[in-house]
């Protein structure tokens, strides 16, 4: 009788733990729903076309949680932010060392492409000020892009809406890590 209820009480707290264990694993796992994609993409500093475009369009969203969406959206803006990087040096006439009219911004799209992999390190980290710190870091960096290219003449615009991409696409960034994943409710209302 004794093995019986001991048998049994052991069970039962096995069962315990293990709703426990599976209940705080699902919470921080919870893959990202359409009405959560319609809060980013709907949020005042966000452009709601553009936003719905990139996280509606590919099938794959709706199989990761917000950290798997970060680093999505963080991968997506580093092709971005590497691909025009290769535009200016192509166009600037880019040599090392050697002053170009796309100088000031070839040196600050460098560092917005290197700032990825140590965003993904603070992320897997979960030191989210410095992943913040380092999103914002890269909305700057494009931004003083942009007002170096609006003085040229004429304006590179083909530049100008490659960079105006990849800082929507840092606000975006922004706003799943504030809303879902460090969870600042001042941020989020």
């Amino acid at each position: 009788m004794v093995a019986y209820v001991d048998k049994n009480f052991s069970l039962a707290c096995f069962l315990v733990l293990l709703l426990f264990v599976d209940s705080s694993y699902a919470r921080f796992n919870t893959l990202v729903t359409k009405d959560q994609i319609h809060t980013i993409c709907t949020k005042q500093e966000i452009n709601s076309s553009f936003c719905f475009q990139v996280l509606n369009t590919n099938p794959e969203i709706a199989k990761l949680d917000f950290p798997s969406l970060f680093k999505f959206v963080l991968n997506y803006q580093a092709q971005n932010i590497s691909d025009t990087l290769k535009q200016f040096k192509l166009s600037g006439g880019y040599m090392p060392g050697v002053e170009s009219q796309y100088s000031l911004c070839i040196e600050l799209y460098g560092y917005a492409f290197e700032n990825r992999d140590i965003t993904l390190r603070y992320l897997a980290a979960k030191d989210y000020n410095s992943v913040n710190t380092r999103v914002s870091g890269t909305l700057e960096d494009i931004f003083t892009c942009t007002d170096d290219l609006s003085t040229m003449k004429p304006i590179p615009q083909i530049f100008m809406t490659e960079s105006n991409l990849i800082k929507e696409l840092s606000k975006i960034l922004l706003v799943i890590l504030e809303c879902f994943i460090s969870k600042r409710k001042e941020f989020c209302n």
